[in-house]
């Protein structure tokens, strides 16, 4: 007596398809700090843009104007009568001095971290400095802005195209290897296992699920408005140590999807059948 296999029903087929699209997991990359960089990208390249609309002109408007002459004698002549504080209105230093705040708040970013609280607190405080002085300014008739304007005088900074192009393509390259050596250090998180792979031949470290649990904190509220970062902590049983995961972008749906993952307990129920179709 010969026992034939069962055909394939499609009933099978979609519970095999469900199967593969749930082992694929959830994977997590921890990504350096620099990836908040990316706000100076976006100015380095409206920055450049601008330039070249301007004609990439970087001369100093309060400054004589250079001229060679045919038989090689160089003549200045004088330039137009700007006011200092008129100069800083020039397009070219204020695409500097917009690339270089960009790049000053994006640095004080990186360098400390700004909890929801204390970050409500300083806003809320530099609002109501700047409204009280406004005001004394009106009431008493005070020149409390005259030192501001004096300030803004004296700043004058000025690049050419070519500088926020490279500064664009060294940033870019600097992205595309982070995003191409992120899968040298991830976790994969299954159903009923977790996956650590690491190193340049992917070695692959396993934990169990079992009692499973996870934290979700906030470190920086502003590195959260920008790519939804923040820390993911996994408590995994039989382990001293927890799993740190610093810089997870998008960490809310990541939690969505772990929900999902941890409310229910994998069993599966293999038949024959299908070992021999896998094989």
């Amino acid at each position: 007596m010969s026992l034939e296999p069962k055909p394939i029903t499609p009933a099978v087929k979609a519970a095999a398809a469900t199967t593969a699209r749930r082992d694929k997991g959830i994977r997590i990359f921890s990504y350096p700090k620099i990836i908040f960089l990316f706000p100076t990208l976006v100015a380095a390249i409206i920055c450049w843009l601008g330039m070249l609309m301007i004609g990439d002109v970087t001369a100093d408007p309060t400054k004589p104007v250079a001229a060679v002459k045919a038989d090689g004698t160089v003549t200045t002549t004088p330039g137009p009568a700007a006011a200092k504080h008129e100069r800083f209105t020039s397009p070219q230093n204020l695409f500097a001095v917009l690339f270089l705040g960009v790049l000053a708040f994006n640095l004080m970013i990186m360098a400390l971290d700004f909890p929801r609280f204390t970050i409500i607190a300083m806003v809320l405080g530099v609002l109501f400095a700047v409204f009280f002085l406004l005001w004394l300014g009106a009431a008493f008739d005070f020149k409390l802005l005259e030192w501001f304007r004096s300030l803004m005088g004296s700043i004058y900074a000025e690049a050419n195209a070519q500088f926020y192009l490279l500064t664009c393509l060294i940033l870019s390259f600097i992205f595309g290897v982070v995003y191409i050596t992120r899968y040298l250090d991830y976790w994969e998180i299954l159903p009923n296992e977790i996956l650590h792979h690491h190193g340049p031949l992917s070695d692959l470290e396993r934990l169990p699920t079992t009692n499973l649990k996870f934290d979700k904190e906030i470190p920086d509220v502003l590195e959260h408005m920008f790519l939804g970062a923040g820390r993911l902590v996994l408590h995994v049983s039989n382990e001293r140590k927890s799993i740190v995961m610093d810089n997870v972008l998008f960490i809310n749906t990541i939690e969505d999807a772990l929900k999902t993952q941890m409310s229910r307990m994998e069993v599966r129920l293999t038949t024959d059948q299908e070992v021999a179709d896998v094989s």
